[in-house]
């Protein structure tokens, strides 16, 4: 039995060492001949029965290829009692040029010298070819011809087999804005009578510039199936399943963009003009006393261009400076129609410079109708204001008044004496004096008339001001009035108010910007903002799952959770800066 293993074991030595009968070779081989550009392919370089020096010389294949991510692997195979040696290496390749390029022969330095690979013919067409692995990455459009800043839909769809992981889509950017509309999602199918998986993801692309729009191919970047055992001839030093990374690319797509047909120039589906007052402008104001005139916008179908500049249509006047913060602007999409929807929210302070009855001039913003090809307006009509004086001799900033005095000049004189100063009292008569004696007494009650008038009118603002601005919204108020109504835009005016009320938010602020500000400004209070934010989702993302009922019911239950809570903010302000009223 011991001679049996002796012999056993030295057959397995001769055969594990013997010289291999086949001859070296180096071979070059890709998985795809045929692709598009931004497409990738994989080249192998396999060496076998000799060891090399060094690595592959791909230096020859000059500008028509990216080279990327490099892998090597090694193995031993017997076969017949024949050893036999492998070596790997591979390349993901990228062409860079359209047509036949070629990849030249291989050089690579061994132990009996130098080996030479055959060169490869590529093809890069502009033309979708069918794979050999049946990969295929499709773009559609909603609209081939749309206008200069219309937004349409842009559509990537990948067919494969379930051979793919790890998607990335990646979409061309020139001359276009790209705004990712959905996510990347996959479902079974029956292609040509065989079942394959689509990836299907949707942009919204907004052109930037008019006529013939080339847009590049567009890309799926993914990693692929390499079986090791496949590639290195499958022995059992090989196993497991290893992936490469690869890129599909689509054919060019061109647009043919349709040039502004007025100027500024606004493509839309819609177009909504509104305008809101905090203060009562059907009674007199007072001169000097600021006015907040609200705008909002609501365009239907605007791309990810510029919004519409507001402060072009409020310009000052020689009645009204105007001061404007930054716009508000909140982007959504009405899920029916796929149509993307801007909320452009702006406040401007208007202070009267002069008395007597002012005009606002009309507001009219031009649009352009992208379904019925015709131009409309956005129009609100010119208000009218009455300005009273201000009681507290108001004088505009803008207004400059100088006193002057016209001396004739006189010409020097030589002085050869000083001037000696010459005192003389000063005697009134007796009507002198009763005048002005009766001149104070005047003085006086009209000081103390003005005084009091002051005061009445101050008492009088106060009071109106507790009628009409009460400090504060109870919370059982509040949720009384969110159970009134199943109108989101009703609830959210409803939010703003307890919000502005509560926090000191701006008046108009967005559910977003409320949201923020307790995420940031009250301690821990996320779950209210989240409750904000979900209501914005449905109000402006077309939420279809939103149930009205649950959330105000969690609603009710965080806003009691709240009230228990203290607020940081105010802590800080009490440790930093102490009371108010300091006694």
């Amino acid at each position: 039995m011991q001679k049996l293993i002796t012999i056993f074991s030295l057959i397995l030595f001769l055969l594990t060492f013997s010289p291999a009968f086949a001859a070296p070779r180096l071979l070059a081989t890709v998985d795809i001949n045929q692709v598009t550009p931004g497409e990738t392919l994989t080249l192998k370089v396999e060496l076998a029965d000799t060891n090399a020096v060094g690595e592959p010389d791909l230096s020859s294949i000059g500008d028509d290829f990216g080279i990327y991510n490099q892998q090597q692997f090694q193995s031993t195979q017997i076969i017949n009692g024949q050893v036999s040696r492998k070596i790997v290496w591979q390349y993901t390749l990228e062409p860079q040029k359209t047509g036949v390029l070629t990849i030249p022969s291989i050089t690579l330095k061994t132990q009996v010298g130098n080996l030479r690979s055959q060169p490869i013919k590529i093809q890069v067409s502009n033309t979708p070819v069918k794979r050999n692995d049946g990969i295929r990455l499709e773009v559609t459009v909603s609209n081939p011809n749309p206008y200069l800043h219309e937004p349409i839909l842009y559509t990537l769809r990948l067919y494969h087999r379930g051979q793919l992981r790890d998607l990335e889509p990646v979409p061309p950017a020139t001359g276009v804005i790209m705004e990712q509309l959905t996510k990347l999602s996959q479902h079974r199918t029956v292609k040509n009578g065989q079942q394959v998986i689509v990836a299907q993801i949707t942009y919204l692309l907004t052109p930037l510039r008019s006529g013939k729009l080339e847009l590049d191919s567009a890309k799926m970047k993914a990693l692929k199936p390499d079986n090791r055992n496949n590639s290195l001839g499958g022995n059992f030093l090989s196993f497991g399943m290893n992936y490469r990374p690869t890129t599909i690319g689509s054919a060019p797509l061109t647009l043919d963009v349709q040039p502004p047909t007025t100027q500024p120039w606004l493509p839309l589906t819609n177009l909504e003009l509104e305008q809101k007052w905090e203060s009562d402008i059907t009674q007199p104001v007072i001169a000097g006393t600021p006015l907040i005139r609200t705008l909002t916008l609501v365009a239907n179908g605007m791309g990810g261009q510029s919004p519409p500049d507001l402060e072009a249509f409020v310009p000052e006047t020689a009645d009204f400076r105007v001061r404007t913060p930054k716009p508000e602007i909140e982007r959504g999409i009405l899920k029916d129609k796929n149509t993307p929807i801007s909320n452009i929210t702006q406040s401007f302070s208007l202070i009267p410079l002069n008395t007597g009855t002012l005009q606002l001039p009309a507001i009219r913003i031009p649009w352009w109708h992208v379904q019925q090809k015709k131009l409309m307006w956005a129009e609100l009509p010119a208000q009218t204001i009455q300005v009273k004086s201000n009681p507290n001799n108001f004088v505009p900033s803008n207004v400059v008044t100088t006193n002057t005095q016209t001396t004739t000049p006189i010409a020097p004189t030589q002085i050869t004496q000083p001037i000696q100063p010459i005192s003389q009292p000063i005697y009134y008569s007796q009507t002198q004096q009763v005048l002005l004696a009766i001149a104070i007494f005047a003085l006086i009650i009209a000081l103390g008339q003005s005084w009091y008038s002051r005061r009445v009118e101050y008492k009088a603002a106060q009071k109106r001001s507790l009628v009409t601005s009460p400090s504060r919204m109870s919370d059982a108020t509040f949720k009384k009035r969110l159970a009134s109504t199943d109108k989101l835009a009703d609830i959210k005016k409803t939010i703003q108010e307890y919000a502005h009320l509560r926090w000191q938010t701006p008046k108009n602020a967005s559910l977003q910007t409320i949201a923020q500000y307790l995420t940031v400004r009250i301690d821990g209070d996320d779950a209210t903002a989240k409750l904000f934010k979900e209501l914005n989702a449905a109000l402006y993302g077309g939420n279809q799952a939103f149930d009205l009922t649950d959330w105000k019911k969690r609603c009710g239950v965080t806003l009691t959770q709240l009230k228990n809570k203290k607020r940081s903010f105010e802590t800080e302000q009490k440790i930093v800066f102490g009371p108010l009223n300091p006694v």
